[in-house]
C-alpha cells in the first residue's frame, strides 16, 4: 500500500521546517510462512554487533516457537582475558550436563537445555547412589589434564568457548501496537510487519550445569530423605486489570510445555554476506505502481478513542456528542 506522491518542502519561515516527505509502502506478510523477528541486545553497544566484522559471528540460533523462546550462541575468545580454570570447569559441566539430558530424553531431546527452556531442571536425572568424594577427585584430575593441553581441550570442545544469549518473545495483547521494519530507497519508505520482538540477554547455563552436576554427585542420603519422590510444582500467577476478570496462569504448565518442545535449529547468516543482502532486497514492495492506496476506515473521534487510555465516562460522552452532531 502506498501514499500520495513524494514532495520535498523547505519553508524558512517555520521554526521546524519539513525537510522531505516520502511515499510509504506497507509490504504484506510473506506467503511462504517466513517470519520477521527483531532481536534486541540491551547489554551490548550497537557499534559492537555480533558479526564477522567484530570477530563475534554467532554460532547457532535456536527457536521454540510455541514457548516463544530464542537462544543464540556467540563465540568467546579463550586466549584473551580468559580464566582457563573456570573455562575448563564450566566447559566440562556443560558437556556432561548436555550428555545426561540427551541420554534421558529430557529438555527437548536435542543436546539438552537449561533455564526456562529446560524446565529449570524439574524432572531431571535423580541423584545416584553417591560417590561424592571420588567423583570430585576424578573430575579435578580430568580438568588438570585439559589445562595441561589447553589447545587440545579447545579442539575437543572440553572448554567453554561460547556464550548463550536468550530471551522470550514479548507477549501480544489486544492493545499492543504493531511494529514494522522500515527500509529507505530514494524517495520511498517500505514497511515490513514484525512478527515477534525478543530481548536477548546473557544466560548462565554453565552455572546451572555446574549446580546440576554438584547435585548429582552428592550422596543420595544428602540429596533428601529416603523414599521422597519427585513432586509436581504448581505455581499460579494472579492477574487483574481494570475492567478485566481475575485469571490464573499455571507456571508449571508453561515450564512443562517449554521443556517438552524441541529446539528448531537455524543457520545464522552474517549481515555482510550475499544472502543477507538478498534478504534485504525482499524488504521492498514490488510493483509499487499497482499497490492499493492506504485509506482510513474510521473517523477522527473513533481514532482518538482508539489511541487513548481505556474508555471513561467523559470520553463516552464526547463520542455520543460527536454522533449527535
Amino acid at each position: 500500500m502506498g501514499s500520495t506522491e513524494r514532495n520535498t518542502v523547505i519553508d524558512d519561515n517555520e521554526d521546524d521546517p519539513i525537510q522531505a516527505s516520502y511515499d510509504v509502502y506497507i509490504k504484506p506478510q510473506w506467503e511462504d510462512g517466513r517470519q520477521l523477528y527483531i532481536l534486541q541486545f540491551p547489554n551490548r553497544p550497537s557499534r559492537e554487533d555480533y558479526s564477522s566484522t567484530n570477530a563475534s559471528l554467532p554460532i547457532e540460533l535456536r527457536l521454540k516457537p510455541k514457548a516463544g523462546l530464542v537462544e543464540l550462541d556467540v563465540p568467546l575468545d579463550p586466549w584473551t582475558n580468559y580464566d582457563r580454570t573456570k573455562g575448563v570447569q564450566w566447559g566440562e559441566a556443560m558437556r556432561k550436563s548436555n550428555a545426561a539430558k540427551s541420554n534421558t530424553g529430557t529438555a527437548g531431546g536435542q543436546g539438552g537445555s537449561h533455564g526456562l527452556a529446560g524446565g529449570f531442571g524439574i524432572g531431571g536425572v535423580a541423584p545416584g547412589p553417591g560417590r561424592g568424594r571420588q567423583v570430585q577427585e576424578d573430575t579435578l584430575a580430568v580438568q588438570q589434564e585439559i589445562l595441561d593441553d589447553f589447545s587440545g581441550g579447545i579442539t575437543r570442545q572440553r572448554v567453554l568457548t561460547k556464550q548463550t544469549l536468550g530471551g522470550q518473545v514479548v507477549p501480544k495483547e489486544s492493545a499492543s501496537p504493531n511494529y514494522f521494519i522500515g527500509a529507505f530507497r530514494k524517495g520511498q519508505l517500505h514497511l515490513s510487519p514484525v512478527n515477534e520482538i525478543v530481548q536477548m540477554r546473557p544466560q548462565f547455563h554453565h552455572i546451572d550445569a555446574t549446580a546440576e552436576l554438584d547435585r548429582l554427585a552428592r550422596p543420595r542420603a544428602e540429596a533428601g530423605p529416603a523414599g521422597a519422590g519427585a513432586r509436581a510444582i504448581h505455581m499460579t500467577v494472579k492477574t487483574t486489570g481494570e475492567g478485566e476478570e481475575d485469571g490464573q496462569d499455571s507456571m508449571a504448565e508453561r515450564i512443562k510445555n517449554a521443556q517438552e518442545e524441541k529446539w528448531q535449529k537455524m543457520r545464522y547468516i552474517d549481515d555482510n554476506s550475499d544472502a543477507a543482502w538478498e534478504m534485504f532486497e525482499e524488504l521492498f514492495a514490488q510493483d509499487t505502481e499497482n499497490l492499493p492506496k492506504l485509506e482510513s476506515g474510521i473517523d477522527d473521534a473513533t481514532y482518538l478513542d482508539t489511541i487513548s487510555a481505556p474508555r471513561d465516562e467523559a470520553r463516552l460522552s464526547r463520542a455520543k456528542l460527536v454522533e449527535n452532531e
